[in-house]
C-alpha cells in the first residue's frame, strides 16, 4: 500500500511542480493527490495499525485508544478519496477542454460540489466510515462517465498532432484507470464486495510506470518539457559565457595576425614576391573565415533580449518566406505553401520570431532532394496560437530526435558554417516568449515544427477587420 501511495503522490507532485499555472495540470495533480488517500486509508488499516499494535508498549487502554484513532484517520482518508475522486476527475475534464468559459467552469465547479458536500454531511465517519453506496453511486457514476466522455471527445476533436497525442496519453493515464476504479470501489461495494479495491494496487504501479515512460519519451501534461528545458538552458548558459570569452580572444588574436599579414604583404609587394603575396591572401581569407565563424557562434548563443512590438502574424510568416526566396528559386521543384488558418495582432519580438521562422523554413528547404513541399500554417489551440512549418523531406532518425535542440548538434555534416545552433536559438527565442517549440518527424516522410505562442500575446483578427485591410 505504501508503495502505491508514494507512486501516486509522486505523480501529483510532478504535475503541480512542472506546470503550476495550467488549471488542467493543477486539477490532475489534485485528482492524483485525492486518489492517494484511498491507499493511505488502506495503509493505515492493514500496515501501520497492526505494526503499531505490536510495537507500542503500554496499557491496554492506551493501545485501544491508539487503535481507535488510527481507524478514525483511515475512515477520514477513505471518505476523502471516495467522495473527492469523482469530483476532481470531472473538474480535470472540464478544465482540460474549451467547452466552457472560465466563469462558467467556476460556476459549474461550485454546483457540482453540492453532492460531495451532501455526502460528507450525511455519512458517519466515527467510529468507522459508513457510506450509503446506493445513494452515492447516483452521482458518482454520472460524474465519472461524463468526465470520461469529455476527455475522449477532446482527444477526438483535437487537430494539433502534438496535443492530440498528449490527450491520447491522458485517456490511458486517467480514463481507463478511473473506469476500473468505478468498478472496484463503487460498484463492487454496492454489491457487498469491500476487498475489490486491493486490485488497484497493481493498477497504480502500472500507471506510475506508464506515466514515467510517457513523460520521458514524449512528455505528458508538461513534465518532459520542463526536463528538456532545464537541460538545454544549462547548456546555453554555459555556452553564453564560454563563447563570449572565445569570441573576444579570437578577435584579438586574429586581429594581430591580420595586422602582421598586412605588414608582410606590403614588404612582399615592394620586393615583388608574388608567391608570398598568394600565401598571404590565403592567410587573410583564413583569418576572415575564423572571424565569421566566431561571430556567428557568438550571435546564436547570446542571451535573448526581447524588443516587443505589435505586428500581424501574417507579416512575419510572409517576411520569412520572402527571405528564403533565393533558396526557393534555386530549388524550383520545392513548392512553398502558405495556409494561415488564423491571423491577428502579436505582441512579441518581431525580429527574433521572423528569424526563428527563417531558420525553420531554411531547414525545411535543405531537407529536400530537389523536389517536395514546404507548408507554413497557423491555427489556434486552447492556450496558444500555433505556427507550423512542415516539409516532405528526408525526416530525422529516431536516435537524433532527442538531441535536435541541443547546441552544436546537427545532421548537416557536409555543410560549411553550420554549427548546429539554429534550433537551439529557436528554443531560446520561444522560451523568452513564454512559449515552446515542438517537433515531429518520420524518417523518409518529413518533419514538422510547431511554434507555440501564448494566446495572451495574440489578438485574433475578425472577418470584418480582415476584409477592411
Amino acid at each position: 500500500m505504501g508503495i502505491a501511495l508514494v507512486a501516486i503522490w509522486t505523480i501529483s507532485a510532478l504535475l503541480i511542480v512542472t506546470d503550476p499555472k495550467n488549471p488542467s495540470s493543477r486539477w490532475a495533480a489534485v485528482m492524483a493527490f485525492v486518489g492517494g488517500f484511498g491507499f493511505l486509508a488502506g495503509s493505515l488499516n492493514e500496515e501501520i495499525r497492526p505494526l503499531l499494535n505490536e510495537a507500542v508498549l503500554g496499557s491496554p487502554v492506551f493501545q485501544s485508544w491508539l487503535n481507535e484513532r488510527m481507524i478514525e484517520a483511515a475512515s477520514v482518508a477513505s471518505l476523502i478519496c471516495q467522495v473527492g475522486l469523482p469530483y476532481t476527475y470531472l473538474m480535470f475534464a472540464l478544465y482540460s477542454g474549451e467547452q466552457l468559459k472560465p466563469i462558467w467552469r467556476f460556476r459549474w465547479g461550485l454546483l457540482l460540489l453540492l453532492p460531495v458536500v451532501y455526502t460528507i454531511w450525511i455519512s458517519p465517519v466515527i467510529p468507522s466510515l459508513q457510506l450509503d453506496y446506493p445513494r452515492l453511486v447516483l452521482w458518482v457514476i454520472p460524474y465519472m462517465l461524463l468526465a470520461a466522455a469529455l476527455l475522449v471527445k477532446q482527444m477526438w476533436l483535437e487537430k494539433d498532432p502534438i496535443l492530440r497525442r498528449s490527450r491520447f496519453f491522458v485517456i490511458i493515464l486517467a480514463v481507463f484507470p478511473n473506469l476500473i476504479v468505478l468498478f472496484t470501489i463503487y460498484l463492487a461495494r454496492l454489491f457487498g464486495d469491500f476487498d475489490a479495491w486491493k486490485y488497484n494496487l497493481a493498477l497504480i504501479l502500472a500507471l506510475f510506470i506508464f506515466f514515467v515512460g510517457f513523460a520521458l519519451k514524449y512528455g505528458v501534461l508538461g513534465v518532459r518539457l520542463r526536463v528538456e528545458q532545464n537541460r538545454v538552458r544549462s547548456t546555453l548558459r554555459a555556452l553564453t559565457s564560454g563563447t563570449s570569452i572565445l569570441n573576444h580572444t579570437l578577435k584579438n588574436e586574429v586581429g594581430k595576425i591580420q595586422l602582421l599579414a598586412y605588414r608582410i604583404e606590403r614588404i612582399a609587394a615592394q620586393h615583388q614576391l608574388k608567391e608570398m603575396e598568394g600565401d598571404l591572401a590565403q592567410l587573410q581569407a583564413a583569418s576572415d573565415h575564423i572571424l565569421l565563424m566566431a561571430e556567428r557562434i557568438h550571435d546564436k548563443t547570446q542571451e535573448i533580449k526581447l524588443n516587443e512590438t505589435e505586428f500581424l502574424l501574417s507579416e512575419i510568416v510572409q517576411a520569412a518566406i520572402n527571405h528564403i526566396d533565393p533558396l526557393a528559386k534555386a530549388n524550383p521543384g520545392v513548392h512553398i505553401e502558405l495556409s494561415l488558418g488564423v491571423d491577428g495582432q502579436l505582441t512579441a519580438d518581431k525580429v527574433h520570431l521572423t528569424e526563428v521562422l527563417v531558420n525553420l523554413l531554411q531547414n525545411a528547404m535543405e531537407a529536400m532532394d530537389g523536389d517536395g513541399r514546404v507548408q507554413a500554417r497557423s491555427y489556434l489551440s486552447k492556450r496558444y496560437v500555433v505556427v507550423a512549418v512542415e516539409d516532405t523531406g528526408k525526416g530525422i532518425a529516431k536516435e537524433n530526435i532527442a538531441s535536435i535542440f541541443d547546441p552544436f548538434f546537427s545532421t548537416k555534416k557536409s555543410q560549411q558554417l553550420n554549427f548546429g545552433l539554429g534550433l537551439a536559438y529557436c528554443f531560446q527565442v520561444m522560451r523568452e516568449h513564454q512559449g515552446r517549440i515542438e517537433m515531429e518527424s518520420k524518417l523518409g516522410e518529413g518533419t514538422s515544427f510547431f511554434l507555440y505562442i501564448p494566446r495572451r500575446r495574440f489578438h485574433e483578427l475578425k472577418e470584418g477587420a480582415k476584409m477592411n485591410e
